[in-house]
């Protein structure tokens, strides 16, 4: 059986992680927002104090000791792939119509990667990340809205993040970081694929992915 590349392009894109290009759209990847606009919140009105809203940490990562090893890490992300694959193949083959399907699909993968991926990739790449809180607290901002480090950014200098009057504070991916949430992708594309070698299966995807933004989740 030729195995589906498609779900992996599929998933990858819903990620927000097709390649590691270093353009603009590549930017856009490793550079997320994660903080709400001054427009949205009143608190971030920096005309009251002018001074820049603190970040709201449980929306950036920050170095954090390991929840479990690297093997059940391991363990951990395929266990997470088959559960998507599963999931993936009853509501495909609900027998409800092929709108309603590609509907639930869409909506599933959404919450999925938004949600349980998400959260355990952030408990995976945080272990190789800088500690930014540490960073932010000995930045100094007199001269500029940028946090800098020690370690060295995908783009080869040593920001950490920095704020945007418009978008918030927004982080920049490490070079560790970016290797270890890759490492993390292919692990779960991967075992997407064994599974559908293995149960001689396609597993279904919406296509309504083809006309949505990726989504951003932890930088």
């Amino acid at each position: 059986m030729q195995v589906n590349d498609t779900i992996a392009m599929y998933v990858e894109e819903l990620i927000g992680k097709l390649g590691t290009k270093k353009g603009k759209k590549g930017k856009n990847q490793v550079e997320k927002t994660t903080l709400s606009t001054p427009q949205a919140n009143p608190a971030y009105n920096l005309s009251l104090s002018g001074k820049l809203p603190p970040p709201i940490w449980s929306n950036i990562r920050t170095k954090s000791e390991p929840a479990m090893t690297d093997e059940e890490f391991e363990n951990a992300i395929k266990a997470l792939a088959v559960e998507f694959a599963e999931k993936s193949l009853e509501i495909g083959n609900s027998g409800k119509s092929s709108s309603m399907i590609n509907k639930e699909l869409f909506n599933f993968t959404q919450s999925f990667i938004n949600g349980k991926y998400a959260e355990l990739e952030n408990q995976y790449v945080s272990v190789v990340s800088p500690d930014r809180k540490a960073a932010y607290a000995n930045a100094n901002f007199k001269d500029s809205n940028k946090v800098y480090g020690n370690e060295v950014s995908y783009r080869g200098d040593n920001e950490l993040m920095h704020w945007n009057p418009s978008l918030g504070w927004a982080t920049v991916t490490t070079v560790a970081e970016e290797e270890r949430t890759g490492k993390f992708t292919r692990l779960f594309i991967d075992t997407l694929k064994a599974y559908e070698a293995e149960h001689g299966v396609k597993i279904p995807y919406s296509t309504i992915s083809k006309e949505v933004t990726p989504i951003n989740h932890y930088a």
